[in-house]
């Protein structure tokens, strides 16, 4: 599951498919960053000019809370739940958007003001997702939803990401069955030495999954691939951390030969995207961390600047 890859993403369609690039950002750690970098790099895709779509299937819904796509919409509105149960997926997407001055019903504004950022959607997550493996042991159609999606697609998306929950369950199974080789899973890491054992199991997990499904299925390979890890949370010489320190040294050595390791710098500004229900990017400096260091992470995933190009 290791390959060094250059950057490459003017196919957006591997193997003639007909259903966008997928990346999702999972490991089998909670609280490790995982909606904080899905986030960050949907902002910064769709800032380049690309289509992209999130999907949140975590039942917490924290990165349909900082795009504004919960308790903001109308009642109602469809969400992942169901999207797995047959509704469309223009019906269960909204824009995604953030809040550029909050409500304040005493100053007369019964309303927040949002902003809505151009290319990028969002699907709701739902609390519901948490009945999946229930409900798929009585329905095994069920298990099959995003397969279903990807081969009927026929929109212009360049990449759909995904907020995965810190379990390898029958529900994150279903979403990873269309993952091919061109397509990845960005483990966030933070580091601790607890989250690097996370990581070990994580690739452990995977592989038995792959092993598993693949036995069983003739045609219809998973693939689901890690070439990228993030070491969320990494020191700087104004917020050093000894235990930080031994841990991203211990990383480079144990996955720098195969993997490619993007550094992602502490920083507190991050920490407030969910608070101020908006992305870095909306409220912070041009040259905040996060920004710099997601931006370098596109770059090395191969999502070019198309505003630029």
């Amino acid at each position: 599951m290791s390959n060094k890859t250059l950057p490459r993403r003017r196919n957006t369609r591997p193997g003639g498919r007909n259903w966008p690039l997928l990346l999702a950002a999972f490991i089998i750690s909670g609280g490790t960053a995982k909606t904080s970098s899905i986030i960050m790099l949907a902002v910064t895709l769709a800032l380049r000019g690309w289509k992209v779509r999130v999907f949140d299937l975590d039942h917490q819904r924290s990165a349909s809370h900082i795009a504004c796509a919960m308790d903001e919409l109308p009642a109602g509105q469809p969400t992942i739940w169901d999207l797995m149960h047959g509704a469309s997926l223009d019906e269960c997407s909204v824009p995604a958007r953030y809040v550029t001055i909050p409500a304040d019903p005493e100053a007369g504004r019964a309303e927040a003001v949002y902003e809505t950022i151009e290319g990028l959607h969002i699907v709701p997550g739902s609390r519901e997702v948490k009945n999946f493996d229930t409900e798929s042991a009585m329905d095994g159609l069920l298990h099959t939803w995003f397969r279903e999606l990807c081969d009927s697609y026929d929109g212009d998306d360049d990449v759909w990401l995904l907020d995965l929950p810190a379990s390898l369950s029958k529900m994150v199974v279903s979403a990873l069955l269309p993952f091919q080789e061109d397509d990845e899973l960005v483990p966030p890491v933070l580091v601790t030495s607890k989250e690097a054992t996370d990581l070990k199991a994580t690739f452990e997990e995977l592989g038995e999954m792959r092993r598993q499904h693949n036995q069983r299925s003739r045609t219809r390979k998973t693939a689901p691939t890690i070439k990228h890890i993030l070491m969320c949370g990494t020191p700087t010489p104004g917020r050093p951390d000894a235990e930080g320190e031994l841990t991203v040294e211990a990383m480079k050595a144990t996955y720098g030969k195969d993997f490619t390791l993007h550094t992602i710098r502490w920083s507190s500004v991050i920490r407030q995207q969910h608070r101020r229900q908006a992305p870095v990017h909306a409220f912070g400096a041009r040259n905040a961390a996060p920004i710099e260091d997601y931006n370098k992470v596109a770059t090395s995933l191969g999502f070019v600047d198309l505003e630029s190009a």
